[in-house]
């Protein structure tokens, strides 16, 4: 048989992956969820990870869907560095049925067994849903985040300034899974291509290999705090930058992040709460009580970090139960840079 070849693409189905945008993702994610067509049945199961944060201004965007459309949760363990127990997700899934199943990369971070995790989706016959709230430019440099799952949950608005405040997207890289949604905001998809994505990428990528030079070149590091991920993997692009800040409760970690932001440095504990459901499960709510994260993100130069550095030392030495004394001295000459004030726009803890 003899093909033809025209000049354009002219196949509307090839590599399709259509998105829709909402004011937020969690919209999105109900709009989907909502959906007859997901559920194989009365009881309603959706499986999700055991970190997932509340707070009293903004609820909980992964969990309050859940709670609105009255599904069923079940929940699977995480290691202490917020990858996939792998043994605990098959565990759940070999337990009862569950038709969807939610996979988070936390902070950008990309979960490297997502693959070994579509096929045990696939094998259950669950929905994979990749929530990239903190991976929209994760994404964008081409790893495997949002190209496993069936259907991606992106928060555009905690990556770029977007308009008003607004900004979800849902990606369905199974076009089948579109059975009755309907977007809310399709007037903010033309901010996309308002911005650099890769020179952003890049940005936030340089600025966190920066910060953690400085933070693991400190005296206190392994006394009075901890680097969740030393390194950036290639494929990751970073949404903010988490630490563990040591030392009984949460009261040191609630000291460093009141002093901090009152000297004008923008820091968020992100999941600093945990929705109900996990307040006792024991990896992730003392992970909770620990967390905070340092900004990462475009507007920031590299060399504006010595200073928050210095900042930071402040506030783990004057922190309740450490010796102030006992800090060894440090300088912006010994981090080779000058610094300057760092803020952001939502300095509160997040949930």
């Amino acid at each position: 048989m003899t093909r033809t070849i025209a000049k354009t693409a002219a196949d509307p189905d090839g590599f399709r992956t259509p998105s829709l945008y909402y004011g937020a993702a969690r919209e999105g994610m109900r709009d989907l969820l909502a959906q007859p067509e997901v559920w194989r049945g009365e009881q309603r199961g959706i499986l999700l990870p055991s970190f997932i944060g509340w707070s009293a201004h903004e609820g909980s965007g992964v969990f309050d869907p859940v709670t609105d459309l009255g599904l069923d949760p079940g929940f699977y363990d995480l290691t202490p560095d917020l990858a996939v127990d792998l043994s605990s997700l098959e565990t759940r899934l070999a337990e009862r049925r569950y038709d969807v199943v939610v996979v988070i990369h936390y902070f950008g971070r990309t979960e490297r067994a997502v693959g070994r995790i579509r096929t045990l989706t696939d094998r259950h016959g669950a929905l994979l849903l990749e929530d990239l709230a903190h991976a929209w430019f994760t994404h964008a440099l081409g790893g495997p985040a949002g190209r496993t799952g069936e259907v991606s949950l992106y928060s555009l608005h905690k990556m770029l300034p977007m308009p008003g405040g607004r900004g979800g997207m849902v990606t369905y890289r199974n076009p089948d899974r579109l059975t009755g949604q309907r977007e809310t905001a399709p007037e903010l998809a033309r901010h996309l291509l308002n911005y650099d994505t890769l020179g952003v990428a890049r940005r936030r990528r340089q600025n966190f290999r920066a910060l953690t030079g400085l933070l693991g070149a400190l005296p206190e590091l392994s006394d009075a705090f901890e680097l969740m991920w030393p390194e950036l993997d290639e494929d990751d692009v970073p949404q903010t930058l988490p630490v563990r800040i040591l030392g009984d409760g949460r009261e040191n970690r609630d000291h460093v992040y009141a002093e901090m932001n009152r000297e004008g440095y923008g820091m968020v504990s992100l999941y600093h709460t945990l929705i109900e459901h996990l307040r006792d499960h024991p990896t992730t709510a003392r992970l909770a009580r620990h967390i905070i994260n340092f900004p990462v993100h475009q507007d920031i130069e590299p060399d504006y970090y010595p200073e928050l550095v210095e900042c930071f030392r402040r506030a783990l030495n004057s922190a309740p139960g450490q010796d102030r004394a006992a800090a060894v001295p440090w300088s912006e000459s010994d981090a080779g840079g000058r610094g300057a004030t760092v803020t952001a726009a939502g300095a509160a803890s997040g949930g």
